[in-house]
């Protein structure tokens, strides 16, 4: 650290602060601090984690067998997609769901907790209270299966994406292959038509990690307000 900051510097303080800005509008000035290093880690993790899974012989380098009129055909990678594989993304979607079970309680409080899910809201007295008593308390039931089921979500709508963006890769390079033609053509196709598809998994690669982020910063703000 330099107190007249070079570029690599300035481009870390830039990131820093971009995302430091953007949470703290989201969980608080009172819950930046404390979830700021998860969040931005799980943003910059799983950005250049998706965007890794881009560069030329990631799932195309490795152990597999020849296959007549295709060629060679990968079936044990050396490198996969990282956030291609569900090990990993419910890994870090569990870890920030622990992680949020804990700032909810040391923030609210187990009874706050509980009262803030399955309590009237309103401030209702009387006979009016003990009725919306019993819908709130089954509208409670249902919030807590559906954040039971916020770490299968993120997992799932991570993996599936990026998954997705692998296949449909490799789809556009095999092209050629599929269709038939001869295999100087389908050579000049698997160069060329994946091309457009590469920014356009450039850009899911950001948009995936900013919505696992903001999601899990959502879920955060919701439970400690």
């Amino acid at each position: 650290m330099e107190l007249v900051p070079g570029g690599t510097q300035n481009s870390f303080e830039a990131v820093v602060e971009f995302l430091y800005d953007m949470l703290e509008g989201i969980v608080g000035k009172h819950m930046v601090g404390r979830a700021f290093s998860l969040l931005a880690t799980l943003f910059i993790f799983i950005l250049f984690a998706n965007w890794f899974s881009l560069i030329p012989g990631v799932g195309s380098i490795g152990w597999g067998h020849e296959v007549p009129d295709y060629g060679f055909e990968v079936q044990v990678p050396l490198l996969r997609p990282t956030t291609a594989d569900l090990n990993m993304t419910l890994g870090m979607a569990l870890v920030a769901f622990c992680l949020w079970l804990y700032w909810t309680i040391s923030e609210v409080g187990v009874w706050g907790f509980l009262v803030h899910t399955f309590g009237p809201k309103g401030g209702l007295k009387g006979a009016m209270k003990l009725i919306f008593a019993v819908i709130f308390l089954f509208v409670g039931v249902i919030e807590v299966v559906s954040i039971l089921v916020r770490p299968v979500s993120l997992s799932l709508r991570l993996f599936g994406n990026v998954f997705a963006g692998e296949t449909l890769l490799a789809s556009m390079i095999t092209l050629g292959n599929t269709l038939g033609f001869p295999r100087i053509v389908t050579y000049i196709m698997s160069l060329i038509v994946p091309v457009p598809f590469y920014f356009l998994e450039l850009l899911v690669g950001l948009l995936q990690a900013l919505v696992f982020t903001l999601l899990c910063a959502v879920y955060i703000q919701l439970s400690t307000t």
